[in-house]
């Protein structure tokens, strides 16, 4: 299982994998630990690493953790799957559009050549009778539209391209 979070806005990515009895192996980059815990509340945990105990509580809302471990305060920061990709990726010069289900182009709402800005609507695709707008994932100019209204696409299918 791999998680990434982040703790006063520099990334970390950790790695566990099944080591013994309740115990798990996790790896922080190179690093890597014996780790088990005891749940004592739904809040509050015994946090065993490497045999040294720690104390840890805690408290979540919608865009973080608190965490509270032996008497220092972490806040880490949730962030979805989605917003991760994103900022991986970056501004990429030329992005391939897909659907992930077949469908039918009901509009298309731009032309090769036009500018388009992120979030701009570009075509509308039919897919389990409901009308979803297909959107530009970023700025730039539409260097390709592959299909046509009418046209019936399959899962996979790239169905423009915005650089």
């Amino acid at each position: 299982m791999n998680f990434v979070f982040w703790l006063a806005q520099k990334e970390f990515r950790v790695s566990l994998e099944t080591s013994g009895d309740n115990v798990l192996r996790a790896r922080v980059g190179d690093a890597a630990h014996d780790v088990s815990a005891e749940f004592i509340s739904q809040e509050e945990i015994l946090l065993t690493v490497d045999g040294r105990i720690f104390n840890v509580i805690v408290h979540s809302n919608s865009v973080s953790h608190s965490v509270f471990m032996n008497g220092k305060l972490f806040r880490v920061e949730k962030r979805s799957a989605f917003k991760t990709l994103r900022e991986e990726r970056g501004r990429q010069k030329k992005r391939d559009i897909q659907t992930t289900m077949p469908g039918r182009v009901v509009q298309v709402l731009a032309a090769v050549g036009d500018e388009v800005k992120e979030g701009q609507p570009v075509l509308v695709l039919e897919a389990m009778k409901m009308q979803n707008e297909i959107k530009a994932p970023q700025d730039g100019r539409l260097t390709r539209v592959r299909f046509r209204a009418g046209d019936y696409v399959e899962a996979g299918a790239i169905l423009f391209t915005v650089e």
